[in-house]
């Protein structure tokens, strides 16, 4: 196997990832602009927390991955020994239940079946779709909207119907896929901090 690369095609990956890194880094500035947004959403599972409430995240693909990371990050890393802990949920461990909704309802309904058996009111519902017009993900969102479940809509572009079906949207300022997808996660990290480091009053 020959795994000499040319110098201009070394060029050319060079010049693609410099694009590629310093895109990333500007729309993770331009988050600065959207901070009020995501204060909200660490006040929302603030309180499902101190309230015993639970905190259910879902969505396809790349943002189903983030779903169940960032599960997995409140119900551990945003652990403190002197507060509650998050009840928290990703709708897409369950690989056996959502085959077979998908296959005896349909895929649009793998996420508001779950919600049927599982949401209380007062729970949250944490929807990742980076276009925010994903069936599945808006039929999950206006179950728990019309059940008294608190919305949170994570999304890119121009928000798609999740931005306005959502409580509490959150638009990553990008047109790009993979780089929304990058600062989705992004911000999970950062709610996790934040929930883990801050300080409030009520603490």
């Amino acid at each position: 196997m020959n795994l000499t690369v040319s110098a201009s095609r070394m060029g050319n990956q060079l010049r693609t990832a410099d694009s590629s890194i310093q895109e990333s880094i500007e729309t993770l500035v331009r988050l600065k602009k959207i901070i009020a947004q995501l204060t909200k959403v660490e006040d929302v599972i603030r309180l499902a927390r101190d309230q015993g409430d639970t905190v259910f995240i879902f969505g396809n693909g790349g943002s189903g991955s983030t779903a169940v990371h960032f599960a997995a990050d409140l119900m551990k890393t945003a652990t403190r020994p002197d507060v509650k802990r998050i009840k928290a949920i990703s709708l897409n461990d369950n690989l056996s239940l959502t085959t077979a909704w998908a296959n005896d309802a349909s895929y649009e309904h793998v996420f508001k079946e779950q919600l049927e058996n599982l949401m209380k009111p007062g729970d949250v519902v944490i929807a990742i779709s980076g276009s925010g017009n994903s069936k599945n993900v808006l039929l999950a969102t206006e179950y728990a909207r019309s059940n008294g479940g608190i919305t949170i809509g994570l999304t890119g572009f121009d928000g798609g119907s999740l931005k306005s079906l959502a409580s509490v949207p959150v638009v990553v300022p990008s047109n790009d896929m993979l780089r929304i997808e990058d600062t989705h996660l992004a911000i999970c990290h950062l709610l996790v901090r934040l929930l883990r480091d801050g300080r409030t009053d009520r603490e």
